[in-house]
């Protein structure tokens, strides 16, 4: 058998337990057994757990039912493994005797038969590490030296694969722990058909799959760093396993590592819910410990926060929930048949998690995770924002809110959920802060178990002279891509491990692709087919295709490489990687695509193929060349038509921020522009911040920099040919800037239809017209009507549009709740009041008249171009009008009066007959009681009922209304729900009319019979 040696990771530091001194609420009851538990199985015919007290020489048998234990069966010294037999017959108990002389010879297995409880003892000459039965009622068994079957009938033992000697000698030295001394354990699918096992060498792992019904053994000799625990879980179908903190498949292939992850000496375990496709884990991270994520120190560090369980998703190790748990777990950690109920061996003997009862459990939870706290030069008013706090069962829990930030108050700061809180910024305290400022809200509880997320709210305080219109993209945002046929672009949500599909339009997201653990940078095939997604926690790079968004089959890199960042010229697909293998320098793979496979390449033309891990690639548009740019300031340019790298330069000590190539030679990294050589040809201006993002359009380009986090950033035109800088204009806020993580940026990607530009800013990215920096006229008001049915008047509260000329310099829509304020780089008010807006664009805004206006009024409007002439109108108390957005069938534009008895609109074809039932939908009802603020949607209880009740007369014929008001959860919607009268005239046109506070408006209905 040959045995492979990779490196799956990054040497980092190892942790020692937490000593607990208290925590309010924890998730799981822990069995103390007076010893070190080994390991567990769980036998749920007999509804017990078997617990091997390695230290206690005896198996613990403890009830399901109530959690004691009520018998001990004595066994020989040291029970290190245990396993049941599928049949539930016979329990397997290895025994670690690898003592040294005189109490050398004492290994061996005990087999009990539970039916009758008698015993059999086998020498297994070397030490036994781990124990698993088979589907075909063997078990195999992993010795220092060695792969046995073992058939529990005859005895009789079968060497299946030798190996080089594993384990610890006996004694050892105190506070070490068995998981420690044996460092080895086999798992098995439910089904006990596939195994899994693991176990430690001073220098490498072993790793083996052994398939009971193939008879088939794959074994790998890994060196993982940072190193993980011998501790497996596998999946149902046996695909794949949990080996420590590291995601594999059959052939070691690292699918998926947890990221930020660190050794630890003891702690950790991990369970596979494959029908639920979760996994409970506790993983150590360098948050989680005092050292850092950078740190190369082999000494275990001291655990500073208290033991957390994470549910994560088993495709990519998205974490869905953190709980706080009693102590750390050691060891084995299996799932009841029903998977409601988690047993881990931990630190006092066994852990019981009633995962199925979560529910149960209180805990608590901000539904949103960001708020978008949106000022402007038309509306210095306090802002307010809603956060909903749910316990996630439904329960009723106590919860309570801060801020690390002056300015922001919470009301009530705490309370018990569900509840709805007040999140209230005061513009005035942000005024010299025309960027945006990123507070953080910290949810706590005092009996919830699991450790809630953040909050970020996002207060921005723009000026006029500031461009841009902001999407809010939550989390970590690493690079952005424009396709370069399709209406589309991609930002990829590093945190949650997806890259976000925004049509390029409406900039509303239309897809997410689901990645594997921690994506880093996109590429585009040369034939423009297919995305590829690099990651900096996984052996491949996903492939999607781009006309149907499916997943493709992966490109496989090699062992220990991580693709970074990946680029497609005319004659090659190549990815840097972190190259683990070697525990520090990147290489360059060439990628054959129609393969799926990575090879590194032996060299980079004349020079070494070894780079910074931290360095990037970017491709010409036209397929020539790829520039490649490393943060230690090296620089390499491969050349498609030489089909090698053709220029390596160091001429720069350290290199930060935009890097991008063109089609015509020239190339930006930084603040520099180079030639074909990659020789500097000119110094981008300094003055406007840290360079950000660039991106080259024909042989000019745009630029954003970063004069501070809250301030504006700054975009503008780059032509060499004439000059270095043209037209400096000020964003909305800030573009995204390099960090230690991520030094070198793709931030900036003009559409393919050069009509906008994305830049990826703090809050997620910002949309600028290609056109942000021309001259602008001010803007001009015509007319305002009804949005309902574009007839006059208008009403408080109600839905409007205005219409006019150069009232927005881009088209967009918002599902933004609140309305904003400001959209588009526009914003209305009526005296003074803002208008939250619906929908902007060159000849119309729609939008909400403010409850609190009435009478005469003016309104006016604010955009780049300026301020526009007041426009004076009439508010009156009520201006009913019907919506025209009603479908039936082919047809559409239909008045939106819906009978209940089927709940279609009426028509012709569904007309309406006596003692029918029927809901107008309508705008322009005026104020309610209770009021609702602006922008906000209507609440389900109370029910907001029109101030001023409408009369509804059909042909004449008074029809009786059992609610006029707001329609829940949407903004200026009214509903008027009525009764037809038994007595009603007939026929093709019979007026429907709404009367209410001296307004009226007619429809004209087909009555029948």
């Amino acid at each position: 058998m040959r045995w492979n040696r990779f490196v799956i990771s990054i040497a980092l530091a190892s942790a020692a337990p937490w000593v607990p001194i208290g925590h309010a609420a924890t998730f799981g009851n822990v069995v103390p057994i007076g010893g070190h538990a080994s390991d567990i199985a769980l036998d749920e015919s007999r509804g017990v757990l078997y617990i091997a007290n390695f230290t206690a020489n005896r198996i613990e048998v403890m009830s399901t039912a109530d959690g004691s234990i009520h018998t001990s069966m004595n066994v020989a010294a040291q029970p290190g493994a245990l396993s049941l037999s599928p049949d539930n017959q016979f329990l397997l108990i290895a025994n670690y005797g690898n003592l040294t002389t005189p109490g050398a010879g004492q290994n061996g297995i005990t087999l009990i038969n539970l039916n009758d409880n008698t015993r059999q003892t086998f020498s297994t000459g070397d030490p036994p590490l781990g124990v698993a039965f088979v589907a075909d009622g063997t078990a195999l068994i992993a010795t220092t030296t060695s792969l046995v079957l073992f058939d529990p009938i005859t005895g009789a033992m079968n060497v299946v694969s030798t190996f080089v000697g594993l384990g610890k000698t006996l004694p050892t030295d105190p506070a070490t722990f068995p998981s420690q001394v044996i460092a080895a354990q086999l798992a098995t699918t439910p089904d006990q058909t596939v195994v899994y096992g693991v176990a430690n060498d001073t220098s490498y792992q072993a790793f083996l799959k052994y398939d009971s019904t193939r008879h088939s053994l794959s074994a790998f000799g890994i060196v993982a760093l940072p190193k993980p625990l011998p501790r497996v879980s596998v999946s149902a179908d046996g695909s794949w396993c949990m080996f420590g903190q590291y995601k594999l498949d059959g052939s070691a292939h690292n699918l998926a590592q947890f990221p930020n992850s660190i050794s630890s000496v003891n702690i950790g375990g991990s369970a596979i819910d494959s029908n639920s496709g979760i996994i409970y884990a506790q993983i150590l991270t360098a948050n989680s410990s005092s050292t850092s994520s950078g740190s190369t120190s082999s000494t275990p560090a001291a655990q500073t926060g208290p033991p957390v369980l994470s549910i994560l998703d088993a495709d990519n190790l998205t974490v869905r929930q953190r709980l706080v748990i009693p102590e750390n777990i050691v060891g084995r950690a299996v799932l009841s048949s029903a998977n409601d109920v988690l047993y881990a061996v931990s630190d006092s003997g066994v852990t019981v998690f009633p995962v199925g009862r979560m529910n149960q459990a209180h805990r608590v939870a901000a539904v949103q995770s960001d708020l978008v706290a949106s000022g402007n030069f038309c509306n210095r008013q306090v802002i307010i924002q809603s956060l909903t706090i749910v316990d996630p069962g439904g329960g009723n829990t106590d919860f309570s809110l801060s801020s690390d930030t002056g300015g922001v108050t919470i009301s009530p700061a705490a309370g018990i959920t569900p509840a709805t809180v007040q999140v209230r910024v005061d513009p005035n305290a942000f005024q010299n802060q025309n960027g945006t400022v990123v507070a953080t809200l910290t949810v706590s509880s005092s009996s919830a178990v699991n450790i809630p997320s953040t909050v970020r709210l996002l207060i921005n305080n723009r000026n006029p002279d500031q461009r841009g219109t902001v999407f809010n993209v939550p989390g970590v945002v690493t690079d952005v891509l424009a396709d370069p046929v399709r209406n589309r672009f991609y930002v990829v949500q590093q945190d949650h491990n997806q890259v976000l599909v925004f049509d390029a339009t409406t900039y509303q997201q239309v897809a997410a692709l689901r990645t594997s653990t921690t994506p880093t940078k996109l590429a585009i095939t040369f034939d423009q087919q297919y995305l590829i997604v690099g990651h900096d926690n996984s052996q491949f790079a996903y492939v999607f295709d781009l006309d149907s968004y499916q997943q493709q089959i992966p490109i496989t890199f090699p062992s220990g490489h991580y693709p970074r960042s990946i680029a497609a010229s005319g004659q090659a697909l190549i990815g840097l990687v972190r190259n683990v293998a070697t525990g520090g320098p990147g290489v360059i793979d060439r990628i054959d695509f129609l393969a799926r496979k990575a090879t590194q390449l032996p060299s980079l033309g004349v020079y070494t193929n070894s780079l910074s891990p931290d360095s990037v690639l970017a491709p010409a548009p036209n397929g020539g060349a790829i520039l490649v740019a490393s943060p230690d300031g090296n620089l390499m340019l491969y050349d498609a038509n030489a089909d090698t790298f053709t220029v390596s330069r160091k001429d720069y000590t350290s290199l930060q921020g935009a890097v991008a190539a063109s089609s015509y030679g020239t190339y930006v990294v930084g603040n520099n522009l180079l030639n074909s050589s990659l020789v500097q040809q000119a110094t981008l201006e300094t003055s406007s911040g840290t360079p950000s993002g660039f991106a080259f359009v024909d042989q000019w380009g745009f630029r954003t920099t970063e004069p501070a986090p809250t301030s504006p950033g700054v975009i503008q035109r780059v032509d060499p040919t004439q000059s270095l800088g043209i037209k400096p204009t000020r964003m909305v806020e800030a573009p995204l800037a390099p960090t230690t993580a991520l030094p070198l940026l793709r931030s900036v990607a003009p559409l393919y239809d050069r009509s906008a530009v994305i830049a990826l800013t703090v809050s997620g990215f910002t949309v600028l017209p290609w056109s942000y920096d021309a001259a602008v006229a001010p803007p001009q008001i015509s007319n305002i009507v009804n949005l309902a049915d574009g007839t006059s008047p208008v009403a408080p509260g109600g839905l409007i549009s205005v219409f006019g000329q150069q009232m927005s310099p881009v088209n967009l829509a918002t599902k933004q709740i609140p309305l904003p304020t400001a959209l588009g780089e526009s914003c209305l008010t009526v005296n003074g009041v803002p208008v939250p807006m619906l929908f902007v664009s060159g000849t119309q805004i729609n939008g909400q008249l403010p409850n609190n206006v009435d009478g005469d009024a003016q309104m006016t409007l604010h955009t780049p171009g300026g301020i526009s002439d007041n426009y004076n109108f009439t508010i009156y108390p009520a201006a009913p009008s019907i919506f025209r957005t009603g479908t039936a069938g082919p047809e559409t534009g239909l008045a939106t009066v819906v009978r209940v008895s089927n709940g279609e609109v009426v028509t012709p074809t569904n007309p309406i007959h006596p003692n029918d039932a029927i809901v107008i939908y309508a705008t322009g009802l005026g104020r309610t009681q209770p009021a609702v603020d602006d922008g906000l949607p209507a609440p389900a209880d109370p029910l907001p009922s029109a101030v001023i009740v409408p009369q509804v007369t059909l042909g004449g014929a008074l029809l009786n209304l059992s609610y006029a008001g707001l329609v829940p959860g949407e903004v200026g919607v009214y509903q008027i729900n009525a009764s037809v009268p038994f007595k009603v005239p007939e026929g093709m046109n019979i007026p429907l009319v709404i009367n209410q506070g001296g307004s009226s408006t007619t429809l004209e209905v087909r009555v029948v019979n």
